[in-house]
């Protein structure tokens, strides 16, 4: 995103300025904008609406922001005493009335919520309303171009052939040995993943019956369960292209060890079936028409789960960011109006996973598929399961 474009978005927040405050480069829009600096003291980046943008910066850190590129985007402001500093924020930022910051109602999104307390209210005892600039933030740190498509499209192609070969893997060792283990099977995925060129953060989760009613259950060597007939299991995995640029595929899949999958299970995985094709619907439906706030589409979930009768076990929120990011958890908006209230914007380019589940004592269920946006329309890219897999008949 170029400086005129988050101006833009700026202007039409209706506000003066965006306020971006670090320290160390911990900012993520800040270094993205700037580019790898090494700088070590406290440090202001002011975007305003129109003009040129300008750093707030300590004397020590301006050797590293006299490259060209630089000097081109932004003026330095340069400070050398805290006493300055204040000084230079309360004189530079009193020509504005609403400033944008790095803040969230209630401090709810965590991603967001990068600007200090006291950064914040300094800047609001000058007389100026500060509000969020999370929908620029994200179209920052979670906006991905063609080429992160692209290699999503690819790393969600391998993973559906992979999460069937790893039914089959089960299937097999079935029929083989009469059993197999979660930790095995976790590993069979992890080795695929590492043969095709893909890579990881965690290795992937692999849940029977009752484990799968944590949503974040995952095997380990030291302990896991077997798996056998008659068993549900939960496959979660997840992996992207070992490429900079890459953007994750994550998905969820069932199956039950067996001919025949048993109702109680087809009825339940139907329920969230439905949930997660709500929330499908739902958002092709409005985003060509209107701009959708994030928590809108974890309502959708939570009313048909909740109709069914199992609210309160649907533990989660309904999705989370995607982008190419060292995990599958991106910065931009989730689908989220139970852990928190995400009220940033769907905006084009992003991805997002659509995953509702349902985690009862007695076993859990979640079917989960990545959705993105492109030119103003919702796009489905990570395949949708539309029944429990008889793996004995896989």
């Amino acid at each position: 995103m170029t400086i005129q474009e988050i101006q833009k978005t700026i202007a039409n927040e209706k506000a003066d300025a965006w306020v971006m405050v670090d320290y160390e480069c911990h900012n993520p829009a800040m270094n993205a904008l700037l580019g790898p600096k090494m700088l070590t003291r406290k440090i202001f980046m002011v975007i305003p609406k129109e003009g040129k943008p300008y750093l707030i910066t300590h004397a020590i850190d301006t050797v590293y922001l006299k490259d060209k590129e630089t000097k081109k985007n932004f003026d330095l402001h340069v400070y050398k005493t805290w006493q300055e500093m204040l000084e230079l924020e309360r004189k530079d930022l009193s020509q504005y009335k609403k400033v944008m910051m790095d803040i969230s109602e209630n401090g709810l999104l965590p991603r967001v919520s990068l600007a200090d307390w006291g950064s914040v209210d300094f800047i609001s005892s000058l007389g100026i309303e500060v509000i969020s600039s999370q929908n620029v933030l994200q179209s920052i740190t979670a906006v991905y171009g063609d080429k992160g498509y692209a290699l999503q499209l690819e790393a969600c192609s391998l993973t559906l052939a992979i999460k069937d070969e790893a039914f089959k893997k089960i299937r097999e060792l079935i029929e083989k040995n009469g059993e197999t283990d979660e930790y095995e099977i976790q590993q069979f995925i992890a080795r695929r993943f590492e043969e095709e060129g893909m890579v990881y953060d965690e290795a992937p989760l692999v849940a029977t019956g009752k484990n799968a009613s944590n949503p974040h259950y995952s095997p380990t060597k030291e302990s896991h369960s077997k798996i056998k007939r008659g068993d549900l299991v939960l496959i979660d995995m997840w992996a992207k292209m070992n490429e900079t640029e890459a953007v994750y595929a994550d998905i969820t899949w069932m199956g039950y060890v067996g001919e025949k999958v048993p109702a109680k299970y087809k009825k339940r995985f139907e329920i969230v079936k439905n949930a997660r094709d709500a929330v499908i619907a739902f958002l092709k439906k409005e985003i060509p028409n209107r701009p959708v706030m994030a928590y809108e589409a974890d309502d959708v979930a939570r009313g048909v789960i909740t109709e069914a009768g199992y609210g309160e076990y649907f533990l989660h929120r309904v999705g989370h960011n995607i982008a190419a990011d060292v995990s599958p958890h991106g910065s931009g908006a989730n689908l989220d109006n139970y852990e928190t209230h995400d009220t940033r914007y769907l905006i084009e380019g992003t991805s997002f996973s659509d995953e509702p589940g349902i985690y009862a004592p007695d076993f859990g269920v979640r079917s989960e598929t990545n959705l993105h946006i492109i030119n103003g329309e919702l796009e489905v890219v990570a395949g949708l399961q539309e029944e429990v897999i008889a793996i004995m008949d896989f």
